[in-house]
């Protein structure tokens, strides 16, 4: 294997995209893998990174972190073959794990082994929907626990007809360990939400109270658990939580917005899914069990991949390989939502 690859760096804040030769090959350590990047999804933190210079070890610095590949180098210590069809969230921000180069580093706690039903494209929109939702829904709402092989061990509602039971999501959807799902959408994207596990959809274009309503008539208030996936809908999650839920369990409203000011209320829990921190430092993470949990929750979606219980996003793929990034990164800036971007980076062979 040659000592350098192609990737695509940003020299500073707000600098542009910049494909380049003459990247150092990572080389993989304990319990990590090396794996050649075949695809790669576009995610709204690449902007959020570039544009703030948060989450960056330094600059210059190759971005992206939601990939699918094969592993060609294994460091010691792994189980992992070389040659295995692998994908998964990397390491945000640090040299060498980053998915826009030929080549990154993978630790092999956070792999998740997509079946061979799943194109590389398929596979690469897995992590980090996948992860942060399992953030939301089991670490914050704790729908269910559990095992160390990342098998359902006991489900929040196993004590009642989990059926009848509703979560709410708001900006997004898919099933939910047999509970009901109720997801806020846009009418473009209704049937596409309905087509991965929702139940029923309420239209997000309508005013708060109007969707307060409508999901309030659907689910009855019974439902235990608000899961913002968009971080725009605090004020109706939470009260949602407070002014329509029934349930005498413990009640969370979960969101991916990790910066926003919120206040704790007595009557329902508050979690922000913090996927950023993954492979970091405890001491500089706000969730220092998160790599634990992690752990479980790559087994926990291997799993659902292999029984079928887990769908990939609807993609729009974008050929072109290094050269076509900076315009997908693009293209996700001004993307309404629905179907996951991802960016064809090399060929298998």
């Amino acid at each position: 294997m040659a000592k350098t690859m192609t990737g695509v760096v940003i020299e500073g804040v707000g600098s542009p995209y910049k494909v380049v030769d003459d990247l150092e090959v990572p080389e993989p350590g304990e319990g990590q893998v090396l794996v050649r990047s075949i695809a790669t999804a576009i995610n709204p933190v690449e902007t959020y990174m570039s544009s703030s210079g948060l989450l960056i070890e330094s600059f210059p610095i190759v971005l992206g972190c939601d990939s699918s590949g094969l592993i060609t180098r294994t460091g010691p210590n792994v189980t992992l073959k070389v040659g295995q069809r692998i994908c998964g969230c990397t390491r945000l921000g640090f040299h060498g794990y980053s998915t826009f180069q030929q080549y990154f580093l993978l630790d092999e706690r956070f792999a998740i082994l997509p079946p061979d039903s799943l194109s590389y494209n398929e596979a690469a929109t897995i992590g980090v929907g996948a992860e942060t939702a399992c953030i939301g829904l089991l670490q914050g709402i704790k729908l269910a626990e559990l095992d160390k092989e990342g098998k359902v061990l006991k489900r929040k509602s196993d004590d009642v007809e989990v059926e009848k039971e509703w979560v709410v999501v708001l900006g997004g959807a898919g099933s939910a360990l047999g509970y009901k799902v109720v997801a806020t959408c846009s009418k473009r994207t209704a049937e596409l939400v309905k087509g991965v596990g929702a139940n029923e959809v309420v239209n997000y274009t309508l005013n708060e109270d109007e969707q307060y309503e409508m999901i309030k008539e659907i689910t009855s208030g019974n439902f235990f658990g608000v899961w913002d996936t968009v971080a725009k809908s605090e004020a109706l999650g939470r009260k949602l939580l407070s002014d329509a839920s029934v349930s005498k369990k413990r009640k969370c409203y979960a969101t991916t917005d990790d910066w926003s000011p919120m206040e704790d209320k007595p009557d329902h829990c508050l979690h922000r899914a913090k996927l950023a921190y993954i492979g970091r430092p405890a001491e500089e993470s706000s969730q220092p069990d998160l790599d634990s949990s992690l752990v479980l929750y790559a087994k926990f979606v291997t799993h659902l991949l292999a029984d079928g219980r887990l769908k990939p996003n609807e993609t729009e793929v974008v050929t072109g390989g290094f050269d076509a990034v900076a315009g997908a990164v693009e293209k996700q800036l001004k993307s309404a939502g629905g179907k996951k971007i991802v960016v064809e980076l090399q060929s298998v062979d």
